[in-house]
């Protein structure tokens, strides 16, 4: 193995580092219900946050989804919930994420599409719910960490009637 290849696969394996960590801080962040600093520090000025329906496999630009948010639908969204308008989650549930398998897909220059795998679970008011999923990001540099200029979370379900709402970011 050349020196070349050790620095570069160092340099790769430091860059796959801080991209989990900073996948790790946002769950995190969402677990304990910090949305507006998740907001404001993690999220870029132009954010989508996307979640295709469940019965919808491929990409399909006019199908409809769950959620399909912009930077003020996504700030609503999380005043509604913060403020107690969101009925099922008042009072908020507990949850708690497991990211795996995150991986750096491209590095398209000015960002990186970056996918990983994601369960969050969800308890409260007398429930346990599971959501299974894989993530896909669109990550852009900001000093020494990222921003999310998208997120879209493909669930596995093929329907959520047995979850009957999703009141969480996730």
């Amino acid at each position: 193995m050349t020196s070349e290849m050790i620095i570069d696969d160092t340099a790769q394996l430091r860059l796959w580092h801080r991209v989990s960590q900073f996948l790790f801080r946002e769950a995190r962040l969402l677990d304990e219900w910090r949305l507006v600093e998740w907001y404001d520090e993690m999220l870029t000025e132009d954010i989508r946050y996307v979640v295709p329906a469940t019965d919808v496999r491929g990409e399909s630009a006019d199908a409809l989804g769950l959620i399909d948010d912009n930077p003020a639908r996504l700030r609503q969204r999380i005043e509604q919930i913060l403020n107690g308008e969101v009925w099922c989650e008042d009072p908020r549930s507990r949850t708690n994420r497991v990211i795996s398998n995150v991986e750096i897909l491209a590095d398209q220059g000015s960002y990186l599409e970056v996918a990983a795998n994601v369960v969050a679970y969800r308890f409260g008011h007398g429930r346990s719910d599971a959501y299974v999923g894989k993530y896909r990001f669109e990550l852009v540099p900001d000093g020494e960490s990222f921003r999310i200029r998208k997120r879209v979370v493909v669930l596995d379900h093929e329907t959520l009637y047995e979850h009957g709402k999703l009141s969480i970011v996730l």
